[in-house]
């Protein structure tokens, strides 16, 4: 089967390298590495010369990242049978391309991988793929899965875009990914319910990626607008609301008036910058 791996990036340049380095391992290498920068043009990392790297760049038109823009872009660029789409923030373990491709063999559906979270300083100097295996953890909120096993699923909610592999002919069928979403939000759950409702099964997949520390902000007042305005274009789609949780954080902060049953969702203030200081942390595992 013909696999390409697919990545869209700002900055994260020691990431995007450790990422390389995580490829260079895999057992079984992406026939092309498509690389997409927001806004950049992408410094392309060293492979050893043994993965077709392909680059290419989209740039905002307002201020949020294209991030659907750029998934969407990299797909267009692919020719392979199947794509894996992995975060700039993850590096693949040496089986992640194999458990994709025999769970894809097996049944063509959206699997969602398996990432782990690393603490800080596991990357930042030279790593083995043991020992970031020993020191990443599972998050609670997703199956915990061994290497290789399979899980279907109807819990499309629990989509993550981060580590995920796709068939060419279930990407077109969803649609791709809706460039009505603008910035960090809202459009990886559109995704996953988009392809619901096209008949695209779903499934959970223990293929292994680990992902890099970086600071969060919690809740997320750096992605405020985003995901507000995301969170709105959601509910028009789906008659749902999206990230409850963070527009609930927003709500008891007072930032908005976020009332669920009554469909209200309202902006009262912005963040400040040291509002959104002060909400920035760096938890033990990076979520």
């Amino acid at each position: 089967m013909i696999i390409d791996a697919l990545t869209i990036v700002r900055g994260r340049e020691l990431h995007l390298k450790n990422q390389a380095k995580g490829w260079i391992q895999s057992v079984r290498k992406p026939n092309r590495w498509i690389i997409v920068g927001m806004d950049e043009d992408v410094t392309v990392p060293d492979t050893g010369g043994k993965i077709d790297v392909i680059t290419e760049r989209v740039d905002t038109t307002n201020e949020s990242l294209p991030l659907a823009e750029a998934r969407n872009r990299a797909a267009q660029l692919s020719n392979a049978e199947a794509m894996i789409f992995l975060d700039v923030d993850c590096i693949p373990s040496p089986n992640m391309l194999t458990a994709f491709e025999d769970a894809i063999g097996e049944s063509d559906r959206l699997w969602m991988g398996s990432p782990r979270y690393l603490p800080a300083g596991a990357t930042t100097s030279d790593w083995s793929m043991q020992e970031l295996r020993e020191k990443a953890i599972a998050h609670p909120l997703q199956p915990t899965l061994d290497d290789g096993e399979r899980q279907p699923s109807t819990e499309y909610e629990k989509f993550w875009s981060l580590c995920f592999a796709i068939t060419r002919n279930s990407f077109q069928t969803i649609g791709g990914f809706s460039e009505d979403f603008a910035g960090y939000g809202g459009e990886d759950t559109d995704f996953a319910f988009a392809a619901r409702q096209t008949n695209v099964p779903f499934g959970f997949v223990g293929a292994m990626a680990y992902h890099q520390h970086h600071a969060v902000c919690k809740p997320p007042l750096n992605h405020f607008d985003a995901i507000i305005r995301n969170a709105i274009q959601f509910r028009r789609r789906w008659d749902c609301w999206p990230m409850e949780s963070w527009l609930n954080a927003f709500a008891q902060r007072g930032f908005v008036r976020f009332e669920s049953e009554r469909d209200i969702l309202e902006v009262i203030k912005h963040p400040t910058e040291d509002q959104i200081q002060d909400a920035s942390v760096m938890t033990p595992a990076g979520f």
